[in-house]
């Protein structure tokens, strides 16, 4: 076949021109795009998708390099090349890496990854109203969040906490059972601890980091058991248990996903 690399630099062209016409001579019929959440078969669906107003706007923001052949694991060196559209400087557009798979001199399938934004600025350590909802409701809703600690002998430990809750703007709580634990015990020596939290209809996800402290306060003991979840209450009725506080240092992550990836991002910061 003829130059892979110059056929996807045909493409391009085609795409950013909006020629329909030259388009359609380099689609295979079968023609196959996948994205990540999105798959079309056929040519005509294919052109249509790479012919919508949205997508031409989006590849014309872009700086596109030239392309080069690719080998790849559905195909061999020459029948395949890589498009890699990097974002203009000072915006926040997600990169495009674009693999086209031949079928002699007609592209076959198509294949469009999203680059990761650069992470936006670090902002004030403030949680934002559907970050606290999320971390209020995730045993409720069935997905207790996940913690990390480290343990007496310095080896990471993970392990759902269920009673996980908002306490302040930059602080989480939650309600330790055994006051006698390893955990209580590994937080006095080193008290960094990180959090999960992940709705997987949405596919919000964050990451939070912070430094643990058991509470001796007897308000912060009634105000952390009483907003615990009913199922962790009554696993100590007796509130033989621990408050411990999170100073939280770090949150970043997202709210979602869409079609153009990652929707919401945050990034909080506490100040030195």
């Amino acid at each position: 076949m003829s130059d892979p690399a110059a056929h996807a630099e045909r493409l391009r062209s085609a795409l950013v021109e909006g020629d329909a016409a030259a388009m359609a001579t380099l689609l295979h019929p079968d023609a196959c795009l996948r994205a990540l959440g999105k798959t079309l078969q056929g040519a005509a669906d294919v052109q249509a998708e790479l012919l919508a107003a949205t997508t031409r706007a989006a590849w014309q923001a872009l700086r596109w390099k030239p392309a080069v052949v690719a080998v790849v694991a559905a195909g061999a060196a020459g029948r395949a090349a890589r498009l890699l559209g990097e974002r203009a400087a000072g915006t926040r557009d997600r990169g495009l890496v674009v693999t086209l798979l031949f079928d002699g001199d007609r592209v076959r399938e198509l294949q469009l990854q999203r680059v990761p934004p650069p992470p936006p600025p670090a902002t004030a350590m403030v949680l934002p109203a559907a970050l606290r909802d999320l971390i209020d409701r995730a045993l409720v809703e069935r997905r207790p969040m996940l913690m990390a600690h480290v343990a007496e002998d310095g080896q990471p430990v993970m392990s759902y906490r269920g009673s996980v809750q908002v306490t302040a703007d930059d602080q989480l709580g939650l309600w330790v059972r055994n006051a006698q634990g390893g955990f209580v015990r590994a937080i006095g020596l080193q008290p960094r601890v990180s959090f999960m939290v992940r709705h997987e209809d949405s596919r919000a996800t964050y990451q939070l980091q912070g430094r643990a402290r058991i509470s001796p306060l007897d308000e912060d003991r009634r105000r952390i058991f009483e907003h615990a979840p009913e199922a962790e209450r009554a696993h100590d009725f007796a509130m033989l248990g621990v408050a411990v506080l999170v100073d939280l240092d770090h949150v970043e992550g997202y709210a979602g996903v869409g079609p153009q990836g990652q929707i919401g991002q945050i990034h909080l910061k506490r100040s030195a």
